[in-house]
């Protein structure tokens, strides 16, 4: 839907047309990639052919793709590998002598780190990824050259040691932010709870990346602690081991968040579909932006030059003045909306225009006509309804029965339940009516097809397996990112 606030890019098309000018002539593999679509290195800009990991990072030897300043390289970080490929990503001086004081502007800015004692831990799997690397490595750059009380502990996804070192330096600081992904933090606090430590739940604060999360929870996490939606809390910071940081939560834009999960008729209005997706402030000054068929298209120089390089990450681009101008003349706010939209207009006009992330585009299953993403189980297994019952934590797939199809969840019950009846009602229902919400269609088949068998537990169109916990949440502490869609 084409909005006053909808944008096509982000960033400098100039610096785009020099990034595009260098690999053609620096970049054998880019050459040869031009090449082999019948162009010769002076075609428009926006004529280029996107390429991504298959067609190009993956198809060349590593050797061909490189920048021509790959001397300058001073670290290889890793992917992830969890879009099924791992790949190793050279990083330069130039792009990463700055990284530091980025962090530590966004620290003071968002947490006060200079007028308070912090305590900041990174709980994100080290070795060589690139999300617990770079943040162990900037942290402690922060650390080494700041003049007042800044402490890092670098244990990666280890949550004993994590849990120890909160309760250790507990009385030492004013507050913990944990470094950390979204899928891990229910895990952590049910395991400081197993092994009887007392968590100061009203100094921990948050900030998360390599995963997308519901808003629910942190709904949830923030209403366990009865913290108002005004406290700076918990961030989410997005960007990826092929392109690097890319853009960061703020206050106004958790808020702007929360508002269209809570309202939705405001939502509707704007043309933004829920779930609600993730709003990141663009910061990579270097770096062009497009969307192409609703994915993200990256064009940036680095140990790798990037020239329109697709990330398949369901995106929107949003220009900051004018959605914000959008919510706080809109008809559909009401009286319960009052703090959000206060956070929303006392923010600067001034600030960067806005990446919308509805997750990952290439992970859905398609069930009859339906396509459910990631992001949309995502929303469904982590709701509000069904947090006190769930970890959040789940595995899905289609299976074939007799010759009909399926949807599978392999959902993990906290400590205190057992999957009787009523539980089995509970998060069928709950789930139905979030799937039904997110593609109207299968709400409609369900009515008029599905749920004639609902009555039989064995022939519905969701099958729910319980599993106890910890059986899925301990894989937190093992594996980079949780993937909740299980390939065949």
């Amino acid at each position: 839907m084409n909005r006053a606030f909808t944008k096509t890019s982000l960033g400098s098309q100039e610096i785009a047309e020099q990034v595009y000018q260098r690999a053609y002539k620096s970049v054998p593999a880019y050459e040869q990639f031009l090449t082999s679509h019948g162009l010769e290195g002076n075609e428009a800009f926006e004529k280029l052919p996107p390429t991504d990991k298959e067609s190009y990072a993956l198809a060349y030897p590593f050797e061909k793709i490189i920048a021509d300043d790959f001397e300058e390289c001073f670290s290889i970080f890793r992917s992830s590998g969890s879009s099924g490929n791992s790949f190793y990503w050279p990083q330069l001086k130039s792009a990463s002598q700055s990284s530091p004081d980025a962090l530590k502007a966004y620290l003071e800015n968002t947490f006060a780190i200079h007028k308070k004692k912090t305590l900041a831990i990174v709980g994100l799997n080290l070795g060589a990824w690139i999300g617990g690397e770079s943040f162990s490595w900037s942290l402690k750059n922060i650390a080494i050259n700041s003049p007042y009380p800044f402490h890092i502990f670098s244990p990666g996804s280890h949550h004993e040691e994590i849990i120890e070192m909160i309760c250790t330096m507990n009385s030492f600081v004013e507050q913990i932010i944990l470094i950390i992904v979204p899928s891990a933090i229910a895990h952590l606090h049910l395991k400081a709870n197993q092994l009887k430590k007392s968590f100061p739940f009203e100094k921990l604060k948050y900030i998360v990346t390599g995963e997308p999360f519901p808003e629910s929870l942190r709904v949830s996490f923030q209403s366990h602690i009865g913290l108002e939606d005004d406290n700076p809390f918990m961030f989410s910071i997005y960007g990826s081991a092929d392109t690097g940081s890319l853009g960061v939560e703020s206050l106004a834009t958790v808020a702007l968040r929360k508002l269209l999960y809570r309202n939705n008729a405001l939502a509707s209005s704007l043309g933004i579909e829920s779930p609600s997706p993730h709003f990141f402030h663009f910061l990579a000054t270097d770096t062009y932006l497009e969307t192409v068929d609703d994915h993200l298209c990256v064009t940036r120089w680095q140990g790798i030059p990037l020239v329109r390089y697709i990330l398949y990450d369901r995106t929107a681009l949003y220009s900051w003045r004018e959605l914000k101008q959008a919510i706080i003349n809109s008809e559909n706010l009401t009286a319960e909306d009052e703090l959000l939209v206060k956070l929303i207009s006392d923010a600067s006009d001034n600030l960067p225009d806005l990446i919308a992330v509805t997750g990952r585009a290439d992970s859905c299953l398609i069930l009859g006509s339906n396509k459910f993403t990631e992001y949309m189980l995502d929303a469904a297994v982590k709701s509000e309804e069904l947090n006190d019952i769930l970890t959040g934590l789940y595995c899905a797939q289609i299976i074939y029965e007799d010759d009909r199809q399926y949807l599978a969840f392999d959902l993990e019950i906290r400590q205190s339940f057992t999957a009787d009846e009523s539980i089995i009602d509970r998060a069928y229902y709950s789930l139905m009516k979030s799937l039904g919400e997110f593609q109207p269609i299968f709400l409609n088949q369900w009515q008029n097809i599905y749920s004639a068998w609902d009555n039989d537990p064995t022939k519905r169109i969701l099958r729910l397996n319980f599993i106890p916990y910890p059986a899925l949440s301990q894989t937190t502490e093992k594996t980079i990112k949780q993937r909740g869609i299980v390939k065949s």
